[in-house]
């Protein structure tokens, strides 16, 4: 097992065997890749009657080599060809070479085993299920075996984590050669269980892949002659109605844009709201206007690194003029929530300002905002990438499954979260750390990427229960861990 940071997708998982195979006789690598499965079994789990179901293809030819080796070790192995028997090269060979032909059984009750390994797809599962397939896969999952994926659950689709119908749901999937899309894009996500990559010596084609899973960065570290000036500066700028989510999602950004190292934090307000401020700021600074060309005139002559607006704002004609002015100022954006409503009935003038730029602009819509701007396949990466390519932008397409794609082309997946996260105001803790990173002169695709990482790491410390001010308050030390 080793760990690895590149995602390869069916196209490319493909042209890696075929390099291969130049080279070495395909055989040789499936018996590679059954070893390194029944080494991985047999030191992980004490489970000693096991089911293997092996499909038609190359991941059953994987499947009975798995079982020909427990075999050998005096584990009581049974054998299943569901669909048919081997209709490849090498998972005849496979067959072939099993001695223990009395082991392969035309019926089975799943209840009889402790573990079932499933052989059946892997990663060349594509088309829609047929009802007796859909059936048996049902059956799988309802019973209380642990089940171990070959390289991808049976109907999950490679690409793009979709399925059709249902799939088996693995609590381990054996990962080969490189992660796949959709062992981390939902709903395949959660029918891998854990993810684990084994090794079997397929060439490595990393220069051509451009999907990576989101490792922690290194983070900027001051320096003893830093000072607040120094740091950065992050401009928010709030809404009108500053009650209950507004307020809320309004504090929640202002507070992360300082724990995640900026030097000031200053907050853009009507003048008619300034007690209200007055009374529940903490370490941010006061910007006041009085209307919106009092708001463009504070901008013009303030000297800020980043500014974040959408968080808390109404969808009115004055908050589209403010858009307007900012997509057209040279400064580092970062735009969320209210933003995708503001330009829904002219998409085109609101991608044309942002093409236009010539500063980082970083998006970070959910699903139900992502789709009033972009057009939605059933491919997260695809469509991020096309979203970010289309806008100029860094787009932060959020979820348990979050996609950061760059105009660029590169495209990371922040595979480790939690369902805690959603929670009120917790979208907008993301949004003021990719502020806070930005304000420090962190490039854009970096400051998204520490941002959803540090992100996901806070719901993963604090796990259920959890508020968007629990997360604020969880940065230091996720913070603290990284550096460490």
């Amino acid at each position: 097992m080793t760990k690895q940071q590149y995602i390869y997708n069916q196209a490319l998982i493909s042209k890696a065997e075929k390099k291969t195979f130049e080279k070495i006789d395909s055989f040789k690598v499936m018996q590679k890749a059954a070893k390194a499965c029944y080494l991985f079994i047999l030191k992980n789990l004490n489970i000693k009657n096991i089911l293997v179901l092996c499909g038609p293809g190359n991941n059953g030819g994987d499947g009975v080599l798995i079982a020909h080796h427990l075999i050998k070790q005096n584990f009581s192995v049974d054998i299943c060809y569901p669909l048919g028997f081997p209709k490849t090269k090498d998972s005849k060979k496979a067959l072939d070479l099993l001695t223990e032909k009395k082991n392969i059984k035309e019926n089975v009750s799943f209840e009889d085993y402790a573990l079932i390994i499933d052989a059946v797809f892997g990663t060349g599962f594509n088309k829609e299920l047929k009802s007796n397939t859909a059936s048996l896969f049902d059956k799988i999952n309802k019973s209380k075996a642990k089940i171990i994926s070959i390289d991808m659950p049976s109907g999950v689709f490679t690409d793009n984590g979709q399925m059709n119908q249902i799939a088996i749901k693995a609590n381990i999937t054996l990962a080969l050669h490189r992660f796949k899309p959709g062992q981390w894009l939902l709903p395949g996500k959660e029918f891998c269980g854990n993810n684990v990559l084994l090794d079997i010596g397929l060439s490595n084609i990393d220069n051509e892949c451009f999907l990576k899973l989101n490792y922690p960065l290194k983070l900027p570290v001051p320096s003893m002659g830093d000072h607040k000036f120094s740091r950065g500066c992050c401009v928010i700028v709030a809404g009108e109605n500053l009650i209950g989510a507004s307020k809320l999602a309004f504090f929640s950004a202002s507070q992360s844009v300082l724990r995640a190292g900026s030097g000031l934090c200053k907050l853009l307000v009507s003048k008619k709201n300034v007690q209200f401020f007055k009374s529940s700021i903490l370490e941010e600074m006061l910007l006041t206007y009085d209307n919106n060309k009092d708001f463009i005139s504070v901008i013009e002559n303030e000297e800020c690194n980043s500014l974040i607006f959408g968080c808390g704002i109404d969808n009115t004609i004055a908050n589209k003029e403010i858009l307007t002015f900012l997509l057209n100022k040279q400064i580092n954006l970062i735009l969320d929530a209210t933003i995708f409503s503001l330009f829904q009935e002219n998409i085109n003038e609101f991608l044309s300002l942002l093409n236009q730029r010539k500063k980082n602009t970083v998006m970070t819509p959910h699903a139900g905002e992502f789709k009033r701007i972009f057009q939605v396949t059933n491919n997260k990466v695809y469509d991020c990438l096309k979203a970010a390519k289309e806008s100029n932008a860094i787009v932060v397409y959020k979820g348990n499954d979050t996609v950061i794609g760059s105009p660029d082309g590169q495209c990371y997946i922040n595979a480790e979260s939690s369902p805690y996260l959603a929670t009120a105001g917790s979208g907008d803790v993301l949004a003021g750390l990719i502020g806070g990173f930005l304000s420090q002169e962190i490039n854009a695709l970096d400051a998204a990427r520490l941002g959803c990482y540090i992100h996901s790491q806070c719901g993963i410390h604090l796990g259920s229960g959890l508020t968007a001010n629990d997360v604020v308050r969880e940065i230091p030390n996720v913070i603290k861990k990284m550096m460490n």
